[in-house]
């Protein structure tokens, strides 16, 4: 019985649309789980990328599993016209927002529009890229007025959305309960089906209650840490530390989970509160977290600004990925603390471990350095060592560590080189760098003028009403 389950899966062959950070390491997993499987893409540098056996980003155990399939059961190309042998086609797309940062599906109509002559009877399509509410519906209405498909009787349309953390994919891909949102009884079947015979828990529900859970959890994640953000600056207005009190709140608590404060943001936090906001009656919330979050670059960098002259200084910033342990540069704030220091006219040095073009010596980098920017909390950078810093960076070095990597449990302080004369160190602490009320903070951090340094202006004025 469990060689004819083999035989059936083998005789399957799945399409991946897009091999990009979602859908490479699931159509590796696919092949893996012996399904032949062809990743089509119409960036033809990244086809060819892939095809001469390298990863284009960071994967654990992606290396191995490229190595292990490709050219047997896994195929990058760019030719869609294997959509027509699949008997499962996978969409896994960028789905942006426009310059209004209204929700755009050009990437959508791009790919459904070259896929379209390969549709056959009989076959499932998958979206799985996080799509504003009511995308699946869209996609259905433009099947069913291609000739020969109807949906939900001779083909089959779900939403069953990715859920899973960059660079972890094909661990969390076996792990993480899959969300299927049939547009009908019958697609979430089929697509439930195709998810079981993977081994993965499936959870079955319609198609628009899958697009608002994986909405919802993004979401959720991206107002609770505003919130985090929020409180570091009242903590400060308190002079407390708000390292310390994260930890009092959640220490053995089943009802803390308070984050920690840090820079948020990523292509998929950024952008996914704005396929929400005008179908809510109140976007405040939405929008304030928006506010915040992108708010802290530039708070630091005002109160880094009142501490120390930054023109003609020497500024590193330590990490350029959106997150640690990955080399996504994608909507990662660390350009916004780039953009607001060349505004104050300092010399910025940039430092990843995992991104091209900017894993130079660490030292090298730090060397003379008058301020150092944490602004990824990389497991590198929580090896450095102050004393060894100090032997490294100018005379008075400012240190903004948000993360609290160096475990001070200062946002901001100061270490004096060992090749100064002066006797001690100045570690200030949180209630000397936060002087400054609340309200003055909102009212300078969120007028206009910061917004436009690094995102859309349209959308700076849409938020900036009432």
């Amino acid at each position: 019985m469990v060689q004819a389950k083999a035989k059936k899966i083998n005789q399957l062959t799945a399409t991946v649309v897009g091999v990009g950070r979602v859908g490479l390491p699931l159509a590796l997993f696919l092949a893996d789980k012996g399904y032949r499987v062809y990743g089509v893409d119409v960036d033809q540098d990244k086809v060819n990328l892939i095809s001469s056996g390298k990863m284009p980003f960071l994967e654990d155990g992606g290396p191995a599993l490229l190595k292990k399939h490709l050219n047997k059961s896994f195929f990058a190309s760019g030719d869609f016209s294997h959509i027509k042998n699949s008997k499962i086609i996978i969409l896994t797309l960028g789905t942006p927002v426009d310059e209004n940062m209204n929700p755009s599906l050009v990437q959508i109509d791009k790919a459904l529009e070259i896929s379209k002559p390969y549709f056959t009877k009989g076959q499932l399509l998958i979206l799985r890229s996080t799509v504003s509410p009511t995308t699946t519906g869209y996609v259905r209405s433009y099947l069913n007025d291609l000739k020969g498909i109807k949906v939900g009787i001779n083909f089959f349309l779900a939403f069953c959305p990715e859920r899973i953390a960059e660079g972890k994919s094909l661990k969390e891909l076996a792990e993480i309960p899959q969300i299927v949102g049939g547009v009908d009884r019958a697609s979430s079947r089929r697509a439930a089906e195709f998810f079981k015979n993977l081994k993965i828990e499936v959870n079955i529900s319609d198609d628009i209650s899958a697009e608002l859970a994986k909405l919802f959890t993004n979401m959720y994640r991206y107002i609770n840490f505003a919130i985090a953000n929020e409180f570091m600056i009242l903590a400060g207005n308190y002079h407390r530390d708000i390292y310390q009190i994260v930890d009092l709140v959640n220490r053995k608590y089943k009802r803390g989970g308070l984050a920690m404060p840090g820079l948020t943001g990523g292509p998929c936090l950024f952008k996914d509160g704005f396929f929400l906001i005008g179908d809510v009656p109140f976007a405040d919330l939405i929008a304030t977290s928006w506010k915040i979050n992108e708010s802290v670059p530039l708070f630091l960098i005002k109160k880094i600004r009142e501490r120390a002259k930054l023109e003609g200084k020497k500024a590193v910033i330590l990490g350029l990925a959106f997150k640690a342990e990955i080399d996504d540069i994608r909507e990662s704030l660390a350009f916004k603390v780039k953009k607001a220091l060349e505004r104050e006219r300092a010399k910025v040095f940039l430092h990843d471990p995992y991104v091209p073009g900017y894993q130079s010596d660490l030292n090298a980098t730090l060397k003379n350095a008058d301020l150092i920017f944490l602004a990824t909390n990389h497991a590198m950078y929580k090896k450095l060592d102050i004393e060894n810093i100090k032997k490294l960076v100018s005379k008075n070095c400012v240190i903004c560590d948000v993360w609290n990597v160096f475990e001070t449990n200062k946002i901001i302080f100061t270490v004096r080189s060992l090749h100064s004369r002066s006797p001690k160190d100045e570690n200030t602490g949180l209630g000397d760098i936060f002087e400054t009320k609340w309200r003055d903070i909102y009212l300078g951090l969120f007028s206009t003028k910061y917004f436009y340094q690094y995102r859309p202006k349209k959308l700076v004025l849409s938020l900036s009403k009432g």
